[in-house]
């Protein structure tokens, strides 16, 4: 018997849905739909769909208690090699708010080791953008020099503004044809404004400029740790979610 569908410009029938493209999003409920997903291999066993699902929920709690842990360290660095720029132009904010603050920054350190990770997302594969911006270099640069002599990071301040132009980049993207970045914008990159009414704004404003300023050099030690816990924090984040779809 041949079926009917009402649509928007009158009736279809079943062999013209036959014959025309798939809509991903049917394609997908197709898929979800299938038998084999949700019929266990044997009694009382789980289905394969819903075993998928409670994997990626196990996977979700491992990574956020690895990232919670490898972010609170970095934060503190930053928040601890600010300290004296936050009491004086952030002591009417709430503490809470610097908190959020740093975390946002620390949190662009994972995104971006993530996206220097992946293809087409950043140039990391362009040498001028390894060697000048890259987070990836830098911290192969950082690793050398601490590898060699670890008290020179203590005594100089030249990584944490490259750093913060690296954030800017990414926001603001590059045209040019030796560094070709796409303008990316988002919450998490938009950078901080120390007239803002939003403290946790504010406090942004602190940690991309403070070390503009002659009382505040944050050593290249701090950025090293800094890094070095985003990058566990990546690579367990990315191992994690990837053994939880396995």
């Amino acid at each position: 018997m041949m079926r009917l569908y009402p649509n928007q410009k009158g009736i279809i029938t079943e062999r013209s849905c036959r014959t025309r493209p798939v809509a991903p999003q049917v394609a997908a409920l197709r898929t979800l739909l299938q038998p084999a997903l949700w019929t266990p291999e044997k009694k009382g066993a789980t289905p394969a769909l819903l075993q998928a699902v409670l994997d990626s929920r196990k996977g979700q709690a491992e990574l956020s208690s690895v990232l919670g842990e490898r972010v609170r360290e970095a934060v503190e660095v930053l928040v601890q090699a600010h300290g004296d720029v936050l009491k004086r132009d952030c002591a009417d904010v709430d503490r809470p708010d610097i908190y959020r603050a740093a975390v946002r920054i620390v949190m662009r350190l994972v995104v971006v080791l993530f996206a220097e990770s992946r293809e087409k997302l950043l140039p990391r594969d362009n040498a001028f953008y390894h060697g000048a911006y890259g987070l990836t270099g830098l911290r192969e640069e950082l690793d050398k020099v601490a590898a060699r002599a670890g008290s020179r990071l203590k005594r100089s301040s030249s990584a944490w503004p490259r750093v913060l132009a690296l954030f800017r980049l990414i926001f603001d993207g590059s045209h040019h044809p030796d560094l070709p970045v796409p303008e990316y914008g988002g919450e998490l990159f938009e950078p901080g404004n120390s007239s803002s009414k939003d403290g946790l704004v504010r406090a942004l404003s602190v940690f991309e400029t403070a070390c503009f300023e002659q009382d505040l050099l944050l050593p290249d030690s701090d950025v090293h740790r800094m890094s070095s816990l985003a990058t566990a924090a990546q690579m367990a984040g990315a191992s994690i979610m990837d053994a939880s779809w396995r």
